[in-house]
């Protein structure tokens, strides 16, 4: 299967469950909701088998999904938001941290409610790696699918931030290593194939770019 119809497949199945389980928490008639369960049961079928698993695995798939409806607008699914942080240090050096699966990424992580974009990075910078940062302007607002991730949809806001307090000190279980590396130089494996947020460091921190990038139609 090729990356591009890997893709489109993911889009399709996740746009399947989203408006299944969307249409469940607002549904009223019972002839709408068999037919939005028989959706989810359809992507459950179609997910487990393209990851090589039995039928009991999809009934178990579908369980989930479904005990996971909510009602009318709280039930409304949409797609998960991140955040990330590109940082600098004073020797133009950018934040990296190893996760525990031995991949090196920028800091970053889910946005947790009750807190602005910006809130959220600044505290996972602290919480991962114990830097204190300001966010000062908005790089990116990417989506997960466009930069090629088959995985769950996710956008996330990129933030270039700056170092305002703190000494590095890695949170043990989240975080195995930190520290700031030339971009040119830039540890391996990545979190992630694209390389594109590299691109965008370089342009902001040394081309000033104040532009925010995002993904087009």
């Amino acid at each position: 299967m090729t990356s591009s119809l890997c893709l489109e497949l993911a889009r399709f199945l996740q746009r399947m469950v989203a408006i299944g389980r969307t249409g469940l928490a607002f549904a009223k008639d019972g002839f709408d909701r068999e037919r939005y369960e028989e959706m989810l049961r359809e992507a459950a079928s179609l997910t487990t088998v393209l990851a090589g698993e039995s039928e009991a695995a999809a009934a178990e798939v579908f369980r989930t999904w479904r005990e996971s409806v909510g009602t009318d607008y709280d039930g409304y699914v949409t797609t998960a938001v991140g955040c990330g942080a590109i940082v600098f240090n004073a020797n133009d050096k950018v934040l990296m941290i190893k996760r525990p699966n031995g991949r090196w990424f920028y800091p970053g992580g889910f946005c947790d409610v009750g807190f602005s974009p910006a809130e959220n990075v600044a505290r996972e910078v602290l919480e991962e790696t114990g830097l204190s940062v300001k966010p000062v302007r908005l790089m990116a607002l990417t989506d997960s699918l466009k930069l090629g991730s088959p995985a769950r949809h996710v956008y996330t806001a990129l933030f270039y931030c700056k170092v305002e307090a703190g000494e590095i000190r890695p949170h043990p279980l989240e975080v195995s290593e930190a520290g700031f590396f030339a971009l040119d130089q830039i540890p391996e494996p990545l979190h992630s194939p694209n390389r594109h947020w590299i691109t965008l460091a370089r342009e902001f921190h040394f081309e000033g770019r104040v532009e925010p990038y995002f993904d087009p139609l």
